[in-house]
């Protein structure tokens, strides 16, 4: 089974799900991100 990473819509073999939450704390959007793409938005909670 491929995915399809949100951000750069490349294929990969194995993802990694993260859920969005608006300011309120609902639900926004489920977003699935390659490796690549995953430890980018990793660091990104870093700051």
């Amino acid at each position: 089974m491929s995915y399809c990473c949100y951000y750069c819509d490349k294929e990969a073999r194995s993802a990694h799900s993260i859920t969005v939450y608006s300011n309120n704390g609902t639900e926004e959007r489920f977003e699935v991100l390659c490796g690549s793409c995953y430890a980018d938005w990793l660091l990104s909670l870093k700051g």
